[in-house]
């Protein structure tokens, strides 16, 4: 058996963590603990008790909620039940999905003022004389991975750090490129991105040393920005800013949808998904809710409350 079956078919008989702050009780079902770190403290926040409670079978899930008197489960679910999750009283929900902003129109439209923020960004731009520069030899891949990528995402997200293999996405590529932001001609933050048919993508980014210094210095920012100047450049109709997690009170998220970026809402059934059930007598559930983007049957990535 390859280990992702295993995976899959572990999935069907799932470990239980109850978790319970002064307001909230939630339940995750799963094996991931990045994955069971981050909802609970989107949810909840730090302040919690864990407690392991059981395995239990994948269609006893929905019974959770009642069992134990909880506001809301969360689970990771097998492929291979993914039809019978549906069928539960509950939401699915994408682990990962993607934002595109449109760039199919003048830059002064897409960076209005009053309607993103990019005039923070802008602003910041010329405040630290940020520049950029595109490449697209291995020694720029390479400095941007050991100095730049590597080192920002373990020092933002500790243990719980998700590390691609950058190299596998530029061979994978026809056209990988390095875009590099200098501070006073330092280079001090960088992203990889690729050209597909209609779309520049920015795969991965990163600041030098993972120096968050620089994050307020707004060189996150200026990769965006000179990433859609750049994909005007090359008559690209948008410029995908990558993936972000399903909620609208993530932080990545809204920062994201500040500079107009939208959710690309045609998902594939074979994308990693949870599955959410609440209390519906929990006041702190109903008040988390309507943060939730979730599929319908036909894969489509809608707001909760729409089918």
């Amino acid at each position: 058996m390859t280990n992702e079956l295993l995976k899959n078919l572990a999935r069907l008989y799932l470990p239980v963590y109850l978790y319970e702050s002064e307001t909230m009780k939630i339940i995750y079902a799963g094996y991931s603990a990045k994955k069971r770190n981050y909802y609970i403290r989107l949810i909840m926040g730090r302040d919690k008790n864990q407690t392991y409670l059981e395995r239990r079978s994948f269609w006893k899930i929905p019974d959770l909620i009642k069992d134990h008197d909880v506001d809301m489960v969360i689970a990771e679910i097998s492929p291979l039940v993914l039809n019978r999750f549906q069928k539960f009283d509950g939401y699915i929900f994408p682990e990962w999905t993607n934002m595109r902003i449109n760039i199919d129109r003048p830059i002064n439209e897409i960076c209005k003022d009053g309607v993103t923020d990019f005039s923070n960004v802008k602003r910041r731009i010329r405040k630290y004389n940020l520049t950029y520069e595109i490449r697209t030899d291995i020694d720029s891949l390479n400095y941007f991975n050991d100095k730049i990528y590597i080192p920002f995402i373990s020092k933002r997200h500790g243990e719980e750090a998700w590390i691609d293999d950058v190299h596998m996405i530029w061979k994978s590529s026809v056209t990988p490129m390095i875009m590099n932001i200098r501070e006073n001609n330092v280079i001090v933050g960088a992203s990889l991105i690729i050209k597909t048919e209609d779309s520049l993508c920015l795969k991965r980014l990163g600041l030098l040393d993972g120096n968050e210094e620089f994050l307020r210095h707004g060189v996150i920012g200026a990769l965006y920005y000179f990433g859609i100047v750049e994909g005007i450049n090359m008559k690209c109709r948008y410029f995908d800013v990558g993936g972000t997690r399903p909620f609208l009170s993530d932080g990545l998220t809204k920062f994201k949808m500040g500079l107009g970026g939208e959710f690309i809402t045609d998902l594939s059934s074979t994308k990693e998904y949870l599955w959410l059930g609440f209390n519906n007598n929990s006041s702190a559930a109903k008040e988390f809710m309507p943060n939730v983007m979730h599929v319908n049957k036909d894969y489509k990535l809608v707001k909760y409350g729409t089918k």
